[in-house]
């Protein structure tokens, strides 16, 4: 689904933002914040900083079959 989808993006890239994950998704911004919220509740990503970036979290060695979809 669109969370598995923007999960295999950010752990892919390494970067998450709202505005990232609404642009590599090409969802509106309320979706891809909803996306973003529900990373960091499930501890993919961290906190905004002041730039609105986030932290990665979830590292190569984790096994991302689950975030993959696979």
């Amino acid at each position: 689904d669109l969370y598995d989808r923007a999960v295999a993006v950010v752990l892919r890239d390494k970067k998450c933002s709202t505005s990232y994950v609404q642009r590599r998704l090409q969802v509106g911004y309320n979706k891809a914040a909803s996306l973003v919220e529900r990373m960091e509740k499930e501890g993919v990503v961290g906190p905004a900083n002041h730039a609105g970036k986030r932290q990665i979290l979830v590292g190569g060695g984790v096994d991302r079959g689950a975030f993959d979809g696979e």
